[in-house]
């Protein structure tokens, strides 16, 4: 602005000094030429020069420097012409000058005035430019900030874990603040007051936060103790201007350099509870950010969410985890009542049945020759003891095989085929591909059942008349495969909730780290895989 008006100054000079060089050539012309010839009207220049000028006051003196200059040249001027002739020729030129120097001062009018709209309009563009600009930055902000708010749903409905959804939080979040650390606190369950680091991190340059990460990594916070414990009590969004100059900032005073200046943490909210706080850090003291942290107070609702669906979660997987381990337990007792029962059936009931077979054996002989009649009724008193006696045996070996615990699992598997082929019809064939397969009495219980199981459905459903069974093992895990002929079962069979035996086949097999997985092609048959951890 100063170097504007010493140019426009400059200028004046300059139109000054030819205005008055001007000026003395055209008195020295007018006083050399005899009055009565129109050499006054030169003097106009004077005015013409001071409209250069674009100054007011240099027309008026232009003006009036003319005016005098043609009065002098009267006076000055050698005789001439007659003496009227001579003053209506100056006053015709001093009325030409003042005509001319109106006429400039109101083309300088016009120019102030389209000097000023035009400034005026400039600074109006220039304001609107500025208003655009602000309102262009404005937008671009609310865009960004839209936009993490869309990567943060995307990355919090995402089926992934905690831990990798807040890794994939912090980098957006970093990234959108321009922030090279980001770090996460959490509860470490519902009933806790405390928070703990949860060892997610977005580091720019990890060697040069390696010392900060240690030591927040070490460091729990409970509630109003440095910044996560602020935000903890608060439930709100807080920022510190600079951490090494924070009293209530414990990590800063554990290393002489923990290399970050500024920080700010929010929490993350299920309803009015803090279950988790985010914090993040710059290299360089800043004062508080007002939009950033409305922004980061949204996504901790966003993110508290996440945290309330891994919960939930949590108390699902544990809830069947202890769901899990009742039907072990049931399945355990029932087992063991199996074999109780089985015993009791075995050595008492089968005992007394013989005994009283002995008994009536030796009354039967007693009566060879006499009482015929009372004879034949002891001798269907022995069949029917006989027949008592098998069906005990077999309920016994029903509830529990005494050869899985004498011989087992290989020889209670071909036992149990071959009794099913005998009393269904059905050809059943055994093969193990990887020598004998041994399991201790638990995991063999466990496959045998299933396998019994996987024979009752095939007779219920399949209309199989030939069934094939394998047993390997490879890389710690027994495999079990049971093939039929049938007429093959349907998908929605296979998925169907209320098949309580596919459900309990399936849920035997889990309690051993295993699976139970069932194809089945329509008039091709059925196939039953079953997998079971040796360990």
């Amino acid at each position: 602005m100063t170097t504007l008006n010493d140019l426009i100054k400059n200028k004046n000079i300059l139109y000054t000094l030819m205005g008055g060089l001007v000026a003395i050539a055209i008195l020295l012309l007018d006083i050399s030429i005899p009055l009565g010839v129109a050499d006054g009207v030169l003097y106009i220049s004077l005015v013409l020069i001071a409209l250069f000028t674009k100054n007011k006051k240099f027309i008026y003196v232009g003006a009036i420097t003319g005016t005098l200059l043609t009065i002098i040249g009267f006076f000055l001027s050698p005789p001439g012409a007659e003496l009227w002739q001579v003053l209506i020729n100056r006053s015709l030129t001093i009325l030409t000058i003042w005509t001319i120097a109106t006429l400039c001062i109101l083309q300088y009018g016009n120019s102030e005035k389209m000097s000023a709209v035009q400034d005026e309009l400039e600074l109006s563009v220039h304001q609107r430019t500025s208003e655009l600009n602000k309102l262009n930055i404005e937008l671009e902000k609310e865009s960004a900030s839209v936009q993490l708010h869309k990567d943060i749903a995307i990355a919090a409905n995402e089926t992934k874990g905690l831990k990798v959804t807040l890794q994939l939080c912090l980098e957006k979040i970093c990234t959108h603040a321009d922030w090279p650390v980001g770090h996460a606190y959490l509860l470490p369950d519902q009933t806790s007051s405390w928070l703990e680091p949860a060892k997610v991190w977005y580091l720019e340059d990890p060697i040069r936060f390696d010392i900060f990460r240690k030591i927040s990594e070490a460091t729990p916070f409970g509630p109003g103790m440095g910044l996560p414990g602020r935000v903890l009590v608060s439930r709100k969004p807080e920022w510190i201007t600079d951490v090494t100059k924070d009293a209530n900032f414990p990590r800063a005073q554990l290393a002489e350099n923990i290399g970050v200046k500024a920080g700010f943490g929010f929490p993350l909210l299920i309803g009015k509870q803090v279950v988790g706080v985010m914090e993040f850090f710059s290299t360089k003291a800043a004062e508080p950010d007002r939009d950033m942290m409305k922004v980061m107070a949204e996504v901790g609702i966003q993110l508290g969410r996440t945290v309330e669906r891994h919960w939930a979660e949590a108390d699902i997987q544990n809830s069947n985890e202890r769901l899990r381990k009742l039907y072990q337990r049931l399945e355990m007792i029932r087992e063991e009542e199996r074999t109780r029962i089985a015993r009791e059936v075995h050595d008492e009931l089968a005992q007394m049945l013989t005994t009283l077979k002995l008994e009536l054996s030796l009354l039967d002989k007693k009566m060879v020759n006499d009482n015929a009649p009372l004879r034949n009724d002891t001798q269907m008193m022995l069949v029917l003891i006989n027949n008592t006696i098998q069906t005990v045996k077999k309920i016994a070996m029903d509830l529990r095989p005494p050869i899985l615990d004498d011989l087992g699992l290989h020889e209670a598997i071909i036992w149990h085929g071959s009794e099913f082929e005998k009393r269904t019809g059905i050809k059943f064939s055994f093969e193990v591909c990887s020598g004998n397969v041994e399991l201790d009495i638990k995991r063999s219980t466990t496959l045998f059942r299933i396998f019994q199981e996987t024979l009752t459905n095939i007779l219920r459903h399949a209309k199989a008349k030939n069934i094939n069974a394998t047993m390997k093992e490879k890389d710690g895990t027994v495999t079990l495969q049971v093939n039929d002929d049938g007429i093959g079962i349907k998908s929605d069979q296979i998925l169907d909730i209320r098949s309580l035996g596919l459900l309990g086949m399936r849920e035997r097999a889990l309690v051993w780290q295993g699976d139970v997985d069932i194809q089945g092609v329509n008039n091709q048959g059925t196939t039953v895989t079953i997998n079971i951890q040796r360990v």
